[in-house]
């Protein structure tokens, strides 16, 4: 049976959901299912049009576009109904919570008897940089609310990791029998053949960091952790952060009052994150929470140790000491002790990033992540 599924997604750059698009996409198309776009998007945020949209029609998706503005207005949801309706799909699968909320709005509102399928890629970011995954401390908040009402209008939904399920089932977003659990697969560039390029080495001893520059990326901790380091190991060592964001100059004002200048890089937007990777010492993700953390495969690609919490997703896809090194939340004390250890046995983290690099060839895989994906619809399909 061929499936013809609709994609549906606010997009105004691309980030985690996005790369995840452009990667499972060719795939599912690659195994015959007729696949169509539908983004939403906003005129202060993406406007139409751009790099996704251009990326889409290149792969041969056809891409529809709905300008949702600030608020699910009548005239908005009828133009998401009727293109929900006419394209006659299996199935509408939706990602994040623009997404759920417009489509299940739509098709309450006009009676479509489309059928709506859901990936949770993420949750709140102003929750989870408070608390993580701690599902003790949600309440009834906006986000919570919306998003336990279009959840219970899925017929089927599934989320990338352990955690952020568990998460979705203990706050009563939904139930254990209505959520199912697909980890990201992509075939990853050989980062590791990127080694030996001296011009992204910047110090004899180098710490990489890589992601948004947004609060529950953690990097404050690992920045708080850096006088222990420079004391151990004086001007061998640099930071390196890749990324830009909100918190730029809150982290940098940081680095200055902690009076580490000299042993903090920023070096804003990066296209060279895998050969960063490869020509560090150590990845380091402090996350306080992470829907799944794609970075850890670009790490685990390069052959560099990686170094995190012990949180989410972090110790879903690591095993302390056999394919990386997980440290007690928030604990900077431990996470500096870590990260020297690291880079002063760099003997001893061959068999750990040997580790890491065969479970990301054995599991971590695309095809893997296509042939699940496409069983959810049959399933989802046949309840």
């Amino acid at each position: 049976m061929k499936l013809k599924i609709l994609f549906v997604q606010k997009e105004g750059g691309i980030f985690g959901a996005e790369n995840y698009q452009l990667k499972v996409i060719p795939g599912l198309l690659a195994q015959g299912i007729d696949l169509e776009f539908l983004r939403l998007y906003t005129d202060y945020q993406g406007g139409a049009g751009g790099d996704f949209v251009d990326l889409l029609t290149r792969m041969g998706v056809k891409v529809h576009e709905v300008n949702i503005g600030k608020y699910p207005l009548p005239g908005v949801l009828r133009r998401i109904h009727k293109l929900a309706k006419s394209g006659n799909y299996d199935l509408v699968h939706t990602h994040l919570i623009h997404a759920d909320f417009h489509l299940v709005l739509a098709k309450m509102l006009f009676r479509g008897k489309y059928k709506l399928v859901s990936t949770k890629h993420g949750y709140d970011n102003n929750f989870t940089s408070r608390f993580g995954f701690d599902a003790s401390k949600q309440t009834k908040t906006p986000y919570f609310l919306i998003s336990r009402f279009a959840e219970r209008r899925m017929i089927a939904s599934y989320t990338i990791s352990h955690g952020l399920r568990n998460f979705f089932i203990k706050t009563g977003l939904t139930s254990k029998d209505r959520m199912s659990l697909i980890h990201y697969g992509f075939d990853m560039p050989e980062n590791h053949e990127f080694k030996n390029q001296e011009q992204h080495r910047f110090a004899s001893k180098q710490i990489f960091i890589a992601g948004r520059l947004v609060a529950f990326k953690g990097h404050k901790y690992l920045l708080d952790a850096m006088p222990r380091i420079v004391e151990a190991l004086g001007d061998e060592v640099k930071l390196v952060i890749a990324g830009t964001g909100d918190e730029e100059e809150t982290l940098k004002q940081q680095v200055s009052d902690l009076g580490i200048e000299k042993y903090v890089i920023f070096l804003g937007y990066s296209k060279e994150v895998g050969p960063l990777m490869a020509n560090s010492d150590v990845v380091t993700i402090p996350s306080i929470s992470e829907g799944f953390g794609v970075v850890f495969l670009e790490a685990f690609s390069a052959k560099t140790p990686v170094v995190s919490w012990d949180v989410p997703a972090g110790n879903e896809l690591m095993k302390n000491k056999k394919d990386g090194y997980l440290v007690q939340p928030y604990n900077t004390a431990e996470l500096s002790d870590c990260l020297i250890s690291v880079l002063q046995n760099p003997a001893n983290q061959k068999p750990v990033v040997e580790a890491a690099y065969e479970k990301l060839k054995s599991y971590f895989r695309l095809n893997r992540m296509v042939d699940q994906t496409i069983q959810f619809y049959h399933n989802s399909l046949n309840l």
